[in-house]
């Protein structure tokens, strides 16, 4: 196929969507991403239906990410690209901002998304951010993904996707994630929250409470000895009472950059939506003319997909042993899974680091025709 030299941005507006707290998004625009067919941006752009002869990947995004998947800036760009794993010229490629966030798609720094009586953005959840996925992907007329796989907050949304429209997705390859989310990741994410909500400026105007917070989540994000290599005591300037240890500027720097891109309100609804992460709540059903189905069929038992589950030896806020897990209970239930792990000092952020290792997870994670 004639592939397009570079990945361009769209946005989409998309019907009204009744979240799972009750509130009705009724802007509902989400930002997108594309490679492949060069036809693709004529399309979108005239609201066509994207060529339903090429084999489209899904690729969906962390907590604070954006649709910028591959390409200059894209967070996978060594995986991402003609001559990489997620090749366009093998397949289209596509990475939605989630709902929530602050590029593009609709999240609370909108005026008019919907808030809680305390003024905090309208809780979402991961539910909510899959249905989201799921219009986007109708509007496009994509009816089959080859492959959907995210890391961390992306894993769970693939997770909950399948979950949702199990015939439409081949193969599943969620990353750093879990089936629900634990009382340790609800934990720390109280924390945070309670950061953010003791900001003199909250909720509108929140800056050292995002950058506190953010520090606190770098700490679960990385693990102790990749840490200790590239920010340990050993790589100082000989020792002064006056002098901040390497990994408190570190914390501070990686705080002010997130402050500088993005909102403490997309933040907290982010957060929250993690935390109500749990593939065997069955969401209610989203319209009169839909029907979900309830009780013990509800959960993993609806994953058509075969699940690749893919944990981090050293994850210290999603332990690997969930993703095994995952896997485990979709063979036990009937489906096909596997499990593998990325070895690495670096902890949880693994996957935005190891760069041959994902590479050759994500070759497993693809159909064989779509594989380098």
């Amino acid at each position: 196929m004639g592939t397009s030299a570079s990945p361009f941005l769209f946005e989409l507006a998309l019907p009204g969507l009744t979240l799972e707290s009750g509130h009705w998004l009724e802007r509902h625009r989400v930002h997108g991403w594309c490679w492949g067919p060069e036809s693709d941006a004529a399309d979108v752009s005239a609201g066509q239906p994207l060529s339903s002869s090429v084999p489209t990947v899904l690729v969906i995004h962390a907590l604070t990410g954006d649709a910028r998947a591959g390409g200059p800036d894209g967070w996978w760009e060594p995986l991402v690209g003609p001559g990489h794993v997620l090749d366009p010229r093998r397949c289209r490629l596509l990475c939605f901002n989630l709902l929530g966030s602050c590029y593009g798609t609709s999240g609370p720094s909108d005026a008019d998304f919907p808030t809680a009586p305390d003024g905090t953005p309208a809780t979402l959840t991961t539910w909510d951010m899959a249905r989201s996925l799921l219009l986007a992907l109708d509007a496009l007329q994509v009816r089959e993904l080859a492959l959907c796989t995210g890391g961390s907050l992306g894993a769970m949304v693939a997770l909950c996707l399948a979950t949702l429209a199990p015939e439409r997705v081949e193969r599943l390859a969620p990353i750093a994630g879990a089936a629900q989310s634990t009382a340790w990741v609800v934990g720390l994410n109280h924390v945070a929250r309670q950061v953010l909500r003791m900001d003199p400026g909250f909720p509108h105007d929140v800056r050292r409470g995002l950058a506190v917070a953010r520090q606190l989540a770098m700490l679960s994000y990385r693990a102790e000895a990749g840490l200790e290599a590239l920010q340990g005591r050993h790589l100082e300037e000989p020792w002064s009472p006056e002098r901040p240890a390497r990994i408190q500027t570190y914390l501070e720097h990686q705080g002010e950059k997130l402050v500088r891109r993005f909102d403490a309100r997309s933040y907290l609804c982010l957060l929250g939506a993690m935390d109500h992460h749990d593939l065997s709540r069955p969401p209610p059903p989203p319209g009169p003319s839909e029907s979900w189905r309830h009780g013990p069929t509800w959960g993993p038992q609806r994953l058509r997909a075969h699940v690749l589950a893919v944990g981090i030896d050293t994850d210290v806020l999603f332990f690997p042993q969930h993703m095994a897990q995952l896997a485990a209970d979709v063979r036990a239930l009937g489906g096909t899974a596997e499990e593998t792990v990325l070895r690495s000092p670096h902890g949880h952020d693994a996957f935005l680091l190891e760069w041959e290792q994902m590479g050759a997870v994500l070759a497993r994670a693809l159909p064989e025709g779509l594989r380098p």
